[in-house]
């Protein structure tokens, strides 16, 4: 097979191989695509957590708060949090915006966390309050429950900045409560949590807490996004496959273990065929890389198409060839049946797709295509670094020789007689005298298969 898909290669020039490489690279990255569509999802779920937080706070304080001013206040604020919210999930609807939405988001829980100890020591008096009892609120409590929230968004920049955000804060509160000459500095622990005292060291222990939990929310959502990312790349992987497999292989090559997608293959029955067109280097020759893209799309579509409507395998594609197999990963019995109506049918496409381009004035296209049966080798061959799921033995090179006898004998369709032999009443065939093809001691018979060999 090596020595086969080589001669193949040989024949793309150096121009065409510009042009795939020029298509390939404008593309656009599907996995790139694919995880932000993952960090919106990320992002949403935050927002909608954040104003379930954000009521279910609101309801909390309406049934344990001490004053009115503390239940107003606080409603107050969730109502313009959940303004917020809304807006922020009215961007998210129309895929807008998603990092500033999430910085929004964050902003507003700074905001939030940091109108809470002012709601909370105005509702017991303010100043007639020493201001040590701001540090000795629940503001700890809840500005860890909102790190912890904000990891939901697969960013670890939210928990981190919130963390942050929480220290300072912390640390604004506990210079406030130092700079009233009311609070008393204590170790006594029934003093400083009960009484007027103060402890340092408990709020320093506050702030210690507030930095290891953002840093650990910060780690642990680096790590959800890693997992996201590589669980982002296998869904784009298994997409792919069905750019190579028919729809109805795709599931069957997903469902393997991964044991069994190692080196190495198996030895099954396979319908293997080739389709190259016809004076590629001379039609694109004086073309533009952009029109030739346009070409081999135009014509790939056309037969890509075909094939799977009849459960083939895209191999590989050789430049302006294509290697398709009938009978991976699973053999069945019509294989060789299947191979040679997929070919009849990428004519009848190729009659189509002619008569649009002379309508556009555009030159037609030609091809030959080749099928044999026979055994090979199916399964992922190279190395652990790089994989190729491929069909590898000498019924791959027969069939690119058949193909390659297209032209000098004038057919578009050829299959050997093991092909033949493998094929109900229904298609009707010539039989060409023996051929000689390049790189065999013995000669190959050869069968021609014409566009209205279907028996009616």
């Amino acid at each position: 097979m090596a020595e086969g898909i080589a001669e193949h290669q040989n024949g793309l020039t150096g121009f065409a191989r510009e042009c795939a490489m020029m298509a390939s690279m404008s593309k656009p990255d599907s996995s790139s695509d694919l995880l932000k569509l993952r960090e919106r999802q990320g992002v949403r779920a935050l927002t909608i957590v954040r104003g379930l937080f954000a009521i279910t706070f609101v309801l909390v304080v309406w049934v344990i708060g001490r004053t009115q001013f503390e239940k107003i206040a606080t409603t107050i604020v969730a109502v313009t949090v959940l303004a917020t919210i809304g807006l922020s999930m009215l961007l998210l609807a129309r895929q807008r915006a998603v990092s500033p939405v999430g910085l929004a988001g964050c902003t507003i829980d700074i905001l939030f966390l940091s109108a809470l100890p002012v709601i909370w020591y105005q509702s017991v008096g303010g100043s007639e309050v020493a201001a040590a009892y701001m540090v000795k609120t629940q503001i700890l409590a809840v500005t860890l429950a909102v790190i912890a929230m904000n990891a939901l968004a697969f960013r670890p920049v939210y928990p981190i900045l919130v963390c942050a955000a929480g220290i300072v804060l912390q640390g604004v509160l506990l210079a406030l409560a130092l700079a009233d000459p009311r609070t008393v500095v204590s170790d006594n622990f029934m003093m400083t949590t009960m009484g007027p005292g103060l402890s340092i060291e408990l709020a320093i222990a506050g702030m210690i807490l507030t930095a290891i939990t953002g840093g650990m929310m910060g780690y642990l959502t680096l790590i959800a996004r890693r997992m996201v990312t590589r669980g982002v790349r296998l869904e784009v992987a298994n997409s792919r496959l069905g750019r190579y497999f028919s729809p109805g292989v795709v599931s069957r090559i997903a469902a393997e273990s991964e044991s069994s997608l190692g080196l190495g293959g198996r030895a099954q029955e396979v319908a293997v065929m080739f389709c190259d067109m016809r004076n590629f280097t001379t039609m694109t020759e004086g073309m533009a890389p952009v029109d030739v893209v346009a070409l081999l799309s135009q014509y790939h579509d056309s037969m890509v198409r075909e094939i799977f409507a009849f459960g083939g395998t895209i191999d590989k594609f050789i430049g302006d060839a294509i290697m398709v197999t009938f009978g991976t990963p699973d053999t069945r019995e019509d294989d060789a049946e299947r191979a040679v109506r997929a070919a009849l049918a990428m004519n009848a496409a190729l009659k189509r797709l002619n008569a649009g381009r002379r309508g556009l004035g555009q030159s037609p296209i030609a091809h030959g295509i080749g099928i044999h049966t026979g055994p090979v080798i199916a399964g992922n061959i190279g190395t652990d670094e790089r994989l190729e799921y491929t069909v590898i033995g000498d019924t791959v090179n027969v069939a690119s020789r058949i193909q390659e006898a297209c032209k000098p004998l004038g057919e578009t369709l050829l299959i050997s007689g093991a092909v033949r032999r493998r094929l109900g009443p229904g298609i009707q065939v010539r039989s060409l005298a023996e051929h000689q093809v390049r790189g065999r001691t013995s000669a190959v018979r050869l069968f021609a298969v014409d566009d209205q060999s279907l028996a009616q």
